[in-house]
C-alpha cells in the first residue's frame, strides 16, 4: 500500500489508490475562519493564498498510523468576502490550480470545486451571531490520473475535486473586547454530502475556535483549533480518495502583518492531532501557507 519499497506498484498500488483522504479537503477545510460576523455593506476582503503540504504517514480507516511513499500538495487558493448588506455577506472559496503527486508518480495538477458561501447575520451588535448555507460545486478535477514514475503503464488517480455536490450549514459566534484588540470565535457545522458515480458519501460535521490579538497595532496573530468527524461509521473502502469516513483534530497559528496600504501578507501553519476526534483517513504532516489579502472598509 504505497508502501517504501523498490516496486511500490503491482497489486500494491491497487489497494494504495485508496490512500488518498486529505486530497482536497486541505484547500478549504481550515483555511477559512468562521465567525460571527459579517461584512458592511460594499466592504470586502479578498485573499490569494498558496499552501503546500508533505506526508509520508497515513492514518487508515481505523485510525492505524501507515508509512507510505512520501505525498505531496499544493494548492494556488482565492478566497473572498463582499457585504451586499450589513447583515448579509457573500463568500467563495476556490483552489484555482491544486498539484498532488507521490515521490514515484508524475504530478497532476487541476481547478478545484467551488464553495459559495451565503452568511446572515442574526445579531451583530453585542453578541455578533450567523448562520450560513454553503453549497460546494463540482467544477474541479474528479478524475486527474498520475503515471508512475516506474512502470508507465500503472497510473493512480489523483483529483483536484471530489465530484460530488454538498452543502455546509454553519452557525457562529463572536465576542471582541471592548477597548482591548482580543477577538474570539466558535462554531459548528454540518456537511450534507451526496455522490459520486453511484457511491453515496456519508455526513460530515466540524466545530472549531479561534482567538486573536494585536499587537503594537499592527501585527494580528491567531490561534486556531477544529475537528471533523464523520456521520456514522464507514467500514468499507468504498472510495478513499474523496475523503470518505475521514476525521481528524488540528490545530493552527497564524499571524498577519501589512505591508503597503490595505494589503497585507498572512502567514500560517496548521498540523493534527487525536485531541478530539482521532486521525481517520487521512495523510498528516505540518500544512505551511502564505497569503496576500486585500481589505476594503
Amino acid at each position: 500500500m504505497f508502501l517504501k519499497s523498490k516496486n511500490w506498484f503491482g497489486k500494491s498500488f491497487q489497494l494504495g489508490v485508496f490512500l488518498l483522504g486529505l486530497i482536497y479537503l486541505l484547500n478549504y477545510q481550515e483555511g477559512l475562519s468562521q465567525s460571527g460576523w459579517t461584512k458592511g455593506k460594499k466592504e470586502g476582503f479578498y485573499q490569494l493564498s498558496y499552501q503546500s503540504m508533505l506526508s509520508s504517514d497515513y492514518f487508515t480507516l481505523e485510525g492505524e498510523k501507515l508509512e507510505t511513499n512520501q505525498f505531496s500538495q499544493q494548492s494556488l487558493v482565492f478566497y473572498g468576502e463582499y457585504g451586499v448588506t450589513d447583515q448579509f455577506t457573500i463568500i467563495a472559496n476556490l483552489p484555482l490550480q491544486t498539484w498532488n503527486g507521490f515521490e514515484n508518480t508524475q504530478k497532476v495538477s487541476g481547478l478545484g470545486d467551488l464553495r459559495l458561501e451565503f452568511k446572515h447575520a442574526i445579531l451583530k451588535k453585542y453578541l455578533p451571531l450567523s448562520i450560513s448555507i454553503a453549497p460546494e460545486l463540482p467544477i474541479g478535477k474528479a478524475n486527474n490520473f498520475a503515471k508512475s514514475t516506474i512502470n508507465d503503464f500503472e497510473q493512480i488517480n489523483l483529483p483536484s475535486g471530489d465530484g460530488e455536490f454538498n452543502v455546509w450549514s454553519t452557525l457562529a459566534s463572536s465576542f471582541a473586547l471592548p477597548n482591548t484588540p482580543l477577538y474570539g470565535s466558535i462554531f459548528g457545522a454540518y456537511n450534507i454530502r451526496t455522490e459520486y458515480e453511484g457511491i453515496q458519501f456519508s455526513d460530515q460535521f466540524a466545530i472549531g475556535a479561534e482567538v486573536g490579538y494585536q499587537i503594537a497595532q499592527k501585527v494580528w496573530v491567531n490561534a486556531r483549533l477544529n475537528a471533523l468527524a464523520t456521520v456514522g461509521d464507514v467500514l468499507v473502502a468504498t472510495d478513499f480518495v474523496r475523503g470518505d469516513g475521514t476525521e481528524y483534530t488540528s490545530f493552527s497559528f497564524g499571524a498577519s502583518v501589512p505591508v503597503y496600504k490595505k494589503f497585507h501578507l498572512n502567514l500560517n501553519y496548521r498540523n493534527f492531532n487525536d485531541l478530539i476526534f482521532d486521525r481517520k483517513n487521512l495523510y498528516s504532516s505540518g500544512v505551511v501557507s502564505i497569503g496576500l489579502y486585500y481589505e476594503r472598509k
